[in-house]
């Protein structure tokens, strides 16, 4: 009876292990992104060629009172119609690191996209 009740508290504490690390990880990391990203602000995005690629340009400011350490910012990408290949928006990424706050720094996606492909604002996430 003893080993019974034995394995029973040990399963009980691995599925509370499970929960907490599950759950807690899910919202340690929404509140990291979500948090910080609100006080960024996108201060203007274009295209610019360089060396016959077309990139998405622009700056970003830190309005947050502490360092934002990664931000990604999303922009979609408008798909042809007569593509096969699914979904009509593909994402491409723009990435800056240790933004200060006050701070305002230059992105530029970091892969090329087509010269007259229309695209537009998707997002940002930080931590």
């Amino acid at each position: 009876m003893g080993s019974i009740k034995g394995v029973l508290v040990g399963v009980i504490v691995l599925l509370a292990l499970r929960y907490g690390a599950t759950y807690g990880l899910k919202s340690m990391v929404s509140a990291a992104s979500s948090n910080k990203a609100t006080c960024l602000v996108m201060v203007g995005n274009t295209t610019r060629e360089e060396s016959g690629l077309t990139y998405i340009v622009g700056n970003i400011r830190n309005d947050c009172e502490r360092r934002v350490d990664h931000v990604t910012i999303d922009f979609k990408l408008q798909r042809s119609t007569d593509s096969n290949l699914g979904s009509s928006e593909v994402s491409v990424f723009a990435y800056s690191n240790n933004l200060q706050p006050g701070e305002t720094q230059p992105f530029k996606t970091a892969f090329p996209i087509g010269k007259n492909v229309i695209y537009r604002y998707g997002g940002m996430t930080a931590f």
